[in-house]
């Protein structure tokens, strides 16, 4: 490791590595928030179908995610550990998110086999760039308190990134699509990666890694697994963030719950542009907090707060819009400072790791973070499937009251599950910076 390291990041750098989130949010986001109502609603297959594709991939990053956290740890180039596959990568994933969105006029069961063998080589093309760029924030600088700034600005920039297809895609699609929901699904999702792949690509360009390729010693396979499973902070924050899984539910079920429950699918841009604006602050409160309480304390007071706002709305319902944004962005505020915390928290298990054992395994680290993120969205998604399947739930009708009280549980009695369940492996996290 050279001593460069504790030189100022460059502001430009800093800059770089946010926007690249920035990019790389759009098209995540864009996936995340519409393609289980497009494959429900448009290309018109079964929500528990659909679900059981999300938990499938998901399975698979199991696989996946760690063997690509080994190659950039084994990856040795004039360029660096990460930098190449932000270079290479981020055009395959642009063409394979389009594919998501196309609705073949085929078969139920041949619609099925479509949407998941799509799904699941977009979700490897995805992790071999959302490795090395999360990866990056531990080689750009060690510092912990300009690694914090480096995190919070990229989450304040991947929240950006998380705005833009809250706030233009249901107006898109309907002027695009002219009725077609097909069509104005397809149209709107090139416009979107057009806008992401430059913005990942540059990253290439503008940001250094400072730690040197040629001064580590490649870990062995064993020593990459060692540094997962060896690691046991590590594993204390992988058991809590996955228990933290039906926090995001609303995710998936929001365009649900606005379309049927509220009745404007208008309304999921202004709730889900309020969480994105409130978790902004958030992120940008987390390292002010950091500095003065101890990150495991943060978390597991957020945690019980978040609890309970999430039970009230439950009980307070969902007649008054006005009060609904106002829980809203509560919300948000309060989801926003994990964000940082947790990755940051994560940097920090690396540098512990190689305190005690020499090594610096920052890809494989990270990977499980990537995997942990992807395996809840992916249980989320088939929680909501189980969830509208087991309520009734039928496409574009006007929904029973069950239907109805069954996509509000998910909106708020769940998560609240999820966020009191998450406290429980943080009583075991005794690291500190």
């Amino acid at each position: 490791m050279t001593t460069e390291t504790a030189q100022n990041l460059p502001r430009r750098e800093k800059y770089s590595f946010s926007t690249a989130l920035m990019g790389q949010t759009i098209i995540y986001n864009f996936v995340n928030l519409y393609l289980l109502i497009f494959y429900t609603d448009v290309l018109g297959i079964s929500a528990a179908a659909a679900g059981t594709i999300f938990l499938a991939a998901r399975v698979w990053d199991a696989v996946n995610d760690p063997i690509m956290g080994v190659i950039v740890d084994h990856t040795r180039t004039r360029w660096g550990k990460c930098r190449p596959y932000l270079l290479f990568l981020p055009l395959p994933i642009a063409i394979l998110t389009v594919l998501l969105f196309n609705a073949p006029q085929w078969s139920e069961p041949a619609k099925v086999m479509y949407a998941a063998v799509t799904y699941i080589l977009w979700g490897m093309f995805y992790t071999s760039v959302d490795i090395p760029l999360w990866t990056m924030s531990s080689r750009m600088t060690t510092d912990t308190h300009q690694r914090e700034s480096l995190i919070a600005s990229g989450r304040i920039f991947n929240i950006i990134g998380s705005a833009l297809p809250v706030i233009l895609v249901v107006p898109l699609k309907q002027a695009l699509g002219g009725g077609n929901e097909a069509r104005g699904y397809l149209l709107t999702v090139i416009i979107f990666c057009l806008a992401g792949l430059p913005l990942l690509i540059q990253s290439f360009f503008g940001t250094t890694e400072r730690a040197a390729c040629g001064d580590e010693v490649k870990p062995a396979f064993r020593e990459n697994l060692k540094a997962i499973w060896g690691n046991k902070p590590l594993l204390i924050l992988l058991a809590s963030s996955i228990l933290n899984v039906f926090v995001v539910l609303p995710v998936n079920a929001g365009i649900y719950f606005v379309t049927y429950n509220l009745g404007n699918e208008g309304y999921f841009a202004i709730m889900a542009g309020t969480v994105l604006v409130s978790a902004g602050i958030g992120s940008g409160l987390a390292p002010l907090l950091a500095k003065r309480y101890k990150p495991r304390n943060i978390l597991i007071w957020i945690s019980l707060i978040t609890a309970v706002v999430f039970s009230a709305g439950y009980f307070i319902g969902y007649s008054s819009f006005p009060l609904i944004i106002a829980l809203t962005f509560i919300l948000g505020v309060l989801l926003g400072i994990p964000l940082v915390l947790r990755t940051s928290m994560l940097a920090e298990t690396i540098e512990d790791y190689e305190r005690h054992s020499g090594k610096r395994s920052e890809g494989i680290i990270f990977s499980s973070m990537t995997f942990s993120s992807k395996l809840k969205m992916g249980i989320a998604a088939f929680t909501v499937g189980l969830v509208l399947r087991t309520v009734g739930y039928v496409p574009e009708i006007s929904q029973t009251a069950e239907a109805l009280n069954g996509i509000f549980a998910l909106l708020t009695l769940l998560p609240a599950l999820g966020s009191l369940l998450t406290i429980i492996p943080l009583w075991y996290y005794k690291l500190e910076k």
